[in-house]
């Protein structure tokens, strides 16, 4: 093998074992960020609406666009009724909830 083909293949190397543990990195940080914030939403149901949710999937935002995570799943027992929870990560305080309107705006 050439040495041009050698530093080739190293500077590939390099560049795919820094992008890989980039999003690794990555993927644990948002992992831990829905973790945290998903009992918060939890009680924030329970607490404001008196109804059990539970989450089935997540979004976390970048901090350049929007330092929040949001939420996304149903109201237990009633898979149609979806609900999601926008959530600050930063300081984990509740931005925006969504849902149905008889439980998000009742009359």
């Amino acid at each position: 093998m050439s040495r041009k083909w050698r530093i080739i293949l190293i500077v590939f190397a390099a560049f795919t074992l820094l992008v890989g543990g980039c999003a690794v990195t990555y993927h644990v940080k948002n992992n831990n960020i829905v973790k945290k914030a998903t009992p918060i939403g939890l009680e924030y149901f329970k607490k404001e609406y008196n109804v059990d949710v539970e989450f089935t999937d997540s979004q976390v935002f970048a901090g350049y666009v929007s330092s929040k995570v949001v939420l996304y799943g149903h109201i237990k027992g009633d898979g149609n009724e979806a609900i999601k929870i926008a959530i600050n990560y930063n300081t984990y305080e509740v931005k925006y909830v969504g849902g149905p309107e008889w439980l998000i705006h009742p009359e």
